[in-house]
């Protein structure tokens, strides 16, 4: 690949990396952060459960923030489970 293909490319990818940012309002600061709890929800739920984790979602529970992680269990059978950001439990 050339090098005036490749610094192309990486111009374009800034410019949607951007527009996503101004579209969600932020510095793109709060995302990183939210993909390192929901990562850490997802390694809970998979450690608690030996099982793999087939979607993450954030949601408040009783004024809480947390995680709703899905999972599938070795049994097969889909479990959800919920993880506290602040104390870091998992619960079902």
């Amino acid at each position: 690949m050339t090098l005036a293909a490749l610094v192309s490319l990486l111009a374009v990818a800034d410019v949607q990396a951007q527009s996503g940012r101004s579209q969600r309002g932020d510095d793109g600061r709060a995302s990183s952060r939210q993909f390192a709890d929901s990562d850490r929800a997802a390694n809970a739920a998979r450690e608690a459960t030996g099982g793999r984790v087939l979607g993450v979602q954030g949601e408040d529970r009783d004024g809480r923030s947390g995680y709703r992680v899905r999972v599938l269990q070795p049994d097969g059978r889909v479990r959800s489970l919920h993880y506290d950001s602040a104390s870091g439990a998992v619960r079902d």
